[in-house]
């Protein structure tokens, strides 16, 4: 089993291709990608702006389950660099990244599950059922996964999940602690 079905962690239904990136425009993108010993090279190619062959690169050792790979194209499909966006595979490549326990890509995953949340946009129309459990799914899972990041000593981690645990309710969060001592539990 993998640790997110370990830990209770649901695919939650997918808007994903309709939503903002957060990671799009941020000038210093390459402080979310995992840049050491093999992978100096893509990000090499990436920091040169060669995109192209940087996800190229990534996805070379991706294939041969290198986790921060994943992580790295991860990345590039959130912002559309050298490849087109694609919301549902970056989320998938960072789970697997997560579950690998790289922690920057934890960081990277509850942000992208949390993010969304963030701007009270959804708190201010109605939304559906369906919409609601994905909501609630997503705000416990980004707050697990920044959780993780955090206690491997990503510094901006717990700040993550601080700024995302107004957005939840005082039930919500100790649902998703008891998620982090289930996957931690199983490690």
């Amino acid at each position: 089993l993998s640790a997110s079905a370990i830990a209770g962690e649901k695919a939650a239904p997918s808007d994903a291709n309709s939503s903002v990136s957060k990671i799009q425009g941020i000038p210093q993108i390459e402080d979310f990608m995992f840049c050491e010993g093999l992978l100096k090279k893509g990000c090499a190619l990436f920091k040169a702006k060669n995109y192209e062959d940087a996800f190229a690169q990534f996805n070379r050792w991706a294939e041969r389950g290198e986790a921060g790979s994943m992580n790295n194209m991860a990345v590039m499909l959130e912002a559309g660099l050298g490849v087109e966006v694609d919301f549902e595979r970056a989320r998938k490549l960072y789970l697997l990244a997560s579950e690998a326990d790289v922690a920057i890509a934890q960081y990277n995953l509850g942000m992208f599950l949390g993010a969304k949340y963030m701007d009270g946009a959804h708190a201010k129309r109605k939304i559906s059922k369906t919409e609601q459990v994905e909501r609630t799914e997503n705000l416990l899972n980004g707050y697990k996964w920044l959780r993780l990041a955090a206690r491997q000593g990503h510094n901006k981690a717990m700040a993550g999940a601080d700024e995302l645990e107004p957005y939840m309710s005082e039930e919500q969060v100790k649902l998703a602690l008891h998620r982090i001592g289930w996957v931690l539990r199983n490690i």
